[in-house]
């Protein structure tokens, strides 16, 4: 039976208080809300699936396949400690080993011609590396094994002074700039052209992540059925997502990580770069809409089916995308004053 009006009120205050009690009683202990999530409650499975075959996927790479994830990570490990202010004669001798294997794996996986750009920043970065450090046996190890296996010539993607560095854009610019990007949610019907995309994404990669393992992928759908079908799967499309012309399925991949500990790093790395996407799409032209990607099985399910999804790859994000309409209305939406949303140096007590 379909509830309606004062029925659904009451319904929705008795289903409020009966959850209210509920999480009283398992805010008291970590063993009671552990069993209601193991035995009564399916809302971790889907996200404990995926880390399970994340870390899977992450271990078959180990054992068998080259890994970039791994290799920007080890690689980024490297530079930190090029750069650190004092830096030590010996470092990196714990990794060094599985970092010139997992290079080796990557120089034997692919061709020269298809391998990935980051491939020619972890030679400079191991030739520096090599260059510096002082002797030791697990290095001298290293060593030998990349001397006889990498490019000889050295590029310039190496850690360097950042210098007397001004900032072309002046605060009160980016504030315009930040200002100016509201969320559209009606887009003139129009193909929106791919390389400004990719001229908005030039600037998205640059975002900072965990290590440098870059998690997130833009999967972007912009031609007839397919693009409708996706633009109908985000609640926060009700309404909206016959109007829009290109969606955005921002995901991450859970592979990238070794540890269950890691596991909130897609959403975190992914929404980096979502924020410096979708204000470079304002400088090129275009206007977006974030779209909330709730945890919802059926919806996940569904967007997995849709696009092929892998198992250890979770939808994090959906932005629509389109030329704004000038006559369209956008939200004011009104946001906290600095007092709220800011501290310096409180801490909160309980009593």
């Amino acid at each position: 039976m379909k509830l309606t009006g004062r029925r659904w009120i009451f319904a929705k205050i008795a289903y409020s208080k009966m959850k209210g009690a509920l999480v009283r009683v398992l805010s008291l202990s970590g063993v009671f809300s552990s069993i209601h999530y193991a035995f009564f409650s399916r809302a971790f499975r889907r996200e404990q699936r995926a880390v399970v075959a994340g870390l899977l996927t992450h271990m078959s790479h180990l054992k068998q396949d080259s890994s970039y994830f791994l290799l920007r990570r080890n690689v980024h490990r490297i530079e930190k400690g090029l750069i650190k202010p004092e830096r030590r004669a010996i470092f990196a001798r714990e990794y060094i080993g599985e970092t010139v294997d997992y290079y080796s794996r990557c120089l034997d996986g692919c061709s020269t011609d298809s391998r990935p750009r980051e491939f020619g920043w972890a030679t400079d970065v191991l030739h520096q590396y090599f260059d510096v450090v002082g002797n030791d046996p697990l290095v001298d190890k290293a060593r030998d094994q990349f001397m006889r296996i990498a490019p000889q010539e050295m590029g310039e993607s190496v850690p360097y002074a950042r210098g007397e560095v001004s900032s072309p854009v002046s605060p009160e610019d980016l504030l315009k700039l930040v200002r100016q990007r509201k969320s559209v949610r009606t887009f003139l019907q129009k193909p929106v052209a791919r390389e400004l995309v990719d001229r908005a994404l030039q600037v998205a990669r640059f975002s900072p992540s965990s290590c440098n393992r870059q998690p997130m992928h833009y999967r972007i759908f912009d031609e007839e059925p397919l693009l409708r079908e996706v633009a109908n799967l985000p609640l926060g499309a009700v309404g909206l997502a016959d109007n829009i012309p290109m969606i955005c399925a921002l995901t991450g991949d859970l592979s990238a990580y070794f540890y269950e500990r890691d596991r909130h790093s897609i959403y975190v790395d992914a929404c980096l770069s979502a924020m410096l996407f979708m204000l470079a799409l304002e400088t090129v032209g275009l206007a977006s809409c974030p779209l909330n990607w709730a945890e919802i099985d059926t919806l996940d399910r569904k967007f997995e089916k849709l696009v092929g999804l892998p198992p250890h790859e979770r939808g994090i994000l959906f932005i629509a995308i389109g030329y704004p309409d000038p006559e369209g209305l956008v939200a004011y939406s009104e946001k906290k004053g600095m007092d709220d949303l800011r501290s310096y140096n409180k801490v909160s007590r309980k009593d």
